[in-house]
């Protein structure tokens, strides 16, 4: 069997979770299983180097003083990710060969850094380089490590698995025929070979070749279209959790997790700010029927849970509920505009181009108002775009510290009676919602609360006790 097994960033957060993480892969191939092995960057290192572009962004090309905060940034990420590789790999010299790989992707990093800062200006195609840097640090301490198990693994660093994406910096979007052709040609021959390739997530590589990242949580993303670039048999999301779960325990303790559930319904929750998987991971598998397992590095045995196609003849059912808290809640209205739209008709694909995720929008054009919901990693971006490209004449009420509460399930949007469910809900726990949205997706049914501790939790427990979610079945 072929199995594609991707580990998140907590699975691969430290030396004894890298060296967990090959002790799996080497347990699978012992079993006779062919593997594929993507990894995230450890934990914490795309937010050190996000963070470093954000004030590279704000520091003008004549502060002397960032070239030395450069070389101190990339000397301790090379450090601490030798001593990570020093840790989990038993064999010196193999720890050697480690650290001469991550000294090379140091003083290439440093290069860009520099460059960009004698330029001035931050490329997208510099911010993509960067950004995905922690992927490409992280590759062969996992290869390194395997090979200390006495597996015969290969890192592929920043040439590449041959997923081929459009020139979309930041949240570049894969060309679907030239990802086939490329990863089959990239890494068909290793395993003809016997080789696990161990590959960095995150970034393909755009027609001009250089590295295109595939937006947030992209990790997932390679994993999925690499696994169907080669047919694999089933495809693992390694994760710190075991499996989907109705909805966040820390909540609800009556939340468990979801056995099986429709690749649809996955991608619905995904959307929606549930953190287990990237939203556009799960269509390629969903295209070609691929059995795609979610579970938990930390207890591998239990089954997670799988995403399987739609079955035919169901009905209507809640599968889950999603909760994403600090939201911000926009709504623009300007009735003398009629049925012209508030809003630049370029805002939307200016927002995919930045890598804006909006949780959930709706529109009355007749009476020119609209609204969005949108996640707090990207609420002050979206409102930077939103002044750019809307009209002198809209009036603007923005709602900081909102909860986005997502009731999740096949058709649940037409289901009977869910609205009267959700309205008797907020009524009991008093709470007056900002907003209700049903219909944009037949799949969930949306709700803009207040980020009330007390009000979110009664509302989450009630929902999930009347949506027949408390019993794991």
């Amino acid at each position: 069997m072929l199995i594609t097994m991707k580990f998140g960033g907590t699975s691969v957060g430290d030396a004894g979770r890298i060296r967990n993480a090959a002790e799996l892969v080497a347990r699978e191939v012992g079993r006779g299983n062919r593997m594929v092995v993507v990894t995230s960057a450890m934990s914490g290192v795309t937010n050190k180097l996000t963070a470093l572009l954000d004030e590279l962004k704000a520091a003008g090309a004549d502060d002397q003083q960032r070239v030395p905060e450069f070389f101190r940034f990339t000397k301790s990420l090379e450090r601490d990710h030798v001593e990570a590789a020093q840790q989990a790999i038993r064999d010196p010299q193999l720890a050697e060969d480690v650290a001469k790989v991550l000294y090379a992707e140091r003083h290439g990093l440093e290069r860009v850094l520099l460059g960009t800062h004698f330029l001035g200006e931050l490329t997208p195609v510099g911010y993509d380089f960067i950004v995905s840097q922690g992927e490409r640090l992280c590759v062969p301490i996992l290869a390194h490590c395997l090979k200390d198990l006495g597996v015969d693994a290969v890192g592929i660093g920043s040439e590449g698995c041959g997923i081929m994406t459009d020139d979309n910096y930041g949240s570049a979007r894969p060309l679907e025929e030239e990802t086939r052709q490329g990863v089959r040609s990239r890494l068909l021959p290793l395993l003809e070979e016997g080789k696990v390739p161990v590959l960095g997530g995150f970034f393909g590589h755009s027609p001009q070749g250089r590295i295109a990242v595939l937006g947030r949580g992209g990790s997932d993303y390679s994993a999925t279209l690499v696994g169907c670039a080669l047919d694999a048999d089933e495809i693992w999301i390694m994760t710190d959790v075991d499996g989907i779960k109705t909805t966040d325990p820390r909540v609800v303790p009556a939340a468990h997790t979801v056995h099986e559930m429709p690749y649809l319904i996955a991608a619905e929750m995904a959307l929606l700010g549930a953190k287990v998987l990237h939203p556009r991971s799960v269509l390629p598998a969903m295209k070609q029927s691929t059995p795609v397992r979610v579970a938990s590095t930390l207890e591998p045995d239990k089954p997670g849970t799988r995403l399987v196609p739609l079955g035919p003849g169901r009905t209507p059912s809640v599968s889950a509920l999603t909760l994403v808290r600090h939201g911000t809640l926009v709504r623009l209205g300007s009735p003398e505009l009629g049925n012209v739209s508030v809003a630049d008709p370029k805002l939307d694909a200016v927002l995919r181009r930045q890598n804006v995720d909006v949780l959930a929008t709706g529109a009355a054009a007749n009476y020119g108002k609209a609204l969005w919901l949108v996640g707090p990693l990207d609420a002050e971006r979206f409102l930077s775009i939103l002044e750019e490209h809307t009209h002198d004449e809209v009036e603007r009420e923005i709602h900081a510290d909102v909860a986005i509460l997502g009731i999740v399930g096949e058709e649940v949007a037409t289901a009977a009676g869910i609205i009267a469910l959700v309205v008797n809900c907020l009524a009991e726990v008093d709470v007056q919602p900002f907003a209700i949205l049903q219909g944009a997706s037949p799949n969930s049914v949306i709700i803009a609360l207040p980020d009330n501790n007390e009000q979110l939790a009664a509302t989450m427990k009630m929902l999930h006790t009347r949506c027949g979610l408390d019993e794991d079945n």
